[in-house]
């Protein structure tokens, strides 16, 4: 599986209903959530080996636990906890980019299996922070 199209990340993050605790508070992620084409979804053009980005999401767990930094601290637990567990596979991370925050919903791939594990918040993204979009 060398690319993964966006409807199949798309499918997979609905279906695991990772984002359904967010929704109840965010009426701009459930608009966004109707369609996989929608402007404000923006989906992976690459990827990061998992063996690559793990030292470096270790440290910023261990940063959080430190300062007591709560925001993504159980997120970025399950992150690291991922990597440890599958050190040859690819972290992928679609950004749900509403009015006020976003919503970066972090997929593995282990041996051709797409997985949601975690989500990320944090304040709205500039648009041009993703660049031009790819048509």
């Amino acid at each position: 599986m060398d690319k993964i199209l966006n409807k199949e990340f798309f499918a997979t993050i609905i279906s695991s209903n990772v984002l359904a605790p967010y929704l109840q508070q965010d009426s701009n992620l459930r608009k966004l959530l109707k369609t996989p084409n929608h402007p404000d979804i923006h989906y992976p053009t690459s990827y990061a080996p998992a063996k690559q980005i793990k030292t470096g999401f270790k440290r910023r767990m261990n940063y959080m636990i430190s300062k007591g930094i709560e925001l993504n601290l159980d997120a970025t637990k399950h992150l690291v906890d991922f990597m440890e567990e599958h050190s040859t596979g690819r972290i992928y991370n679609v950004t749900f980019n509403c009015a006020k925050q976003h919503y970066g919903v972090r997929c593995g791939l282990i041996e051709n299996h797409l997985q949601v594990i975690c989500v990320m918040t944090g304040g709205r993204i500039p648009d041009e922070a993703f660049g031009e979009a790819i048509k």
